[in-house]
């Protein structure tokens, strides 16, 4: 290949990724979508309040904007990397103990809690359960860096990661695969999580088809 056809291409890949770069930042305003009317945090304070004072990108459109690596310009180029990057090195960013329960079924769950009861003996502080998105688990980067978050100071929280059927090195122990629409393993999970520490409350966190199940629930 000649010098010229070599820049020629390399004009054609710059154009091309500057396009798609440009479609990406047009189409990443960020939309709040919410009811006519939203539940009160407080007396004062609206949930909808509550998230335009935290989150001001969520309700700016200006503000929430995206703004890609030009080497990674598009959606599927980064779903693509990520999961490439991860399948070859994922990072361990807190320390999890497994816990396996079954379910009516014969089904087998596993519960990763974070910190460990070593670290974190039995007590009635609040426990914050993590559902996991599409066939991940507790080993994911954005679960793990939401534990290690909410296990820190000021929070201190107890996290279990409720790893589904097939899901995280869980075995299969029954014809029943994981799904987003089978509440009934989600509420065994709280029913166990409910007997070992009745004074704690809890807090529901769910990552996309995890979201879905938990609403549903």
């Amino acid at each position: 290949m000649t010098s010229s056809s070599l820049v020629a291409s390399g004009i054609i890949a710059a154009g091309t990724i500057a396009v798609l770069r440009k479609h990406t930042m047009d189409n990443s305003q960020v939309k709040l979508v919410h009811a006519s009317q939203t539940a009160n945090v407080d007396d004062d304070l609206s949930l909808l309040d509550l998230i335009a004072t935290e989150c001001p990108s969520l309700v700016d459109p200006e503000k929430g904007r995206f703004l890609p690596s030009a080497l990674l310009p598009t959606s599927d180029m980064q779903t693509c990397f990520n999961a490439v990057r991860e399948r070859f090195k994922r990072p361990r960013i807190v320390e999890y103990e497994r816990e396996l329960i079954s379910t009516e079924d014969g089904g087998t769950i596993g519960l990763d809690w974070s910190p460990p009861f070593a670290q974190m003996p039995a007590d009635d502080r609040p426990i914050v359960v993590l559902s996991h998105g599409l066939s991940g688990g507790s080993q994911e980067t954005y679960v793990q860096l939401t534990v290690q978050q909410l296990t820190a100071e000021p929070h201190c929280f107890r996290t279990v990661v409720v790893n589904y059927r097939g899901c995280a090195g869980v075995k299969l122990t029954t014809h029943v695969l994981y799904n987003g629409g089978l509440t009934s393993d989600y509420g065994c999970a709280l029913d166990h999580i409910r007997q070992r520490f009745p004074e704690s409350p809890l807090i529901g966190i769910g990552y996309s088809l995890g979201a879905n199940l938990i609403t549903k629930y």
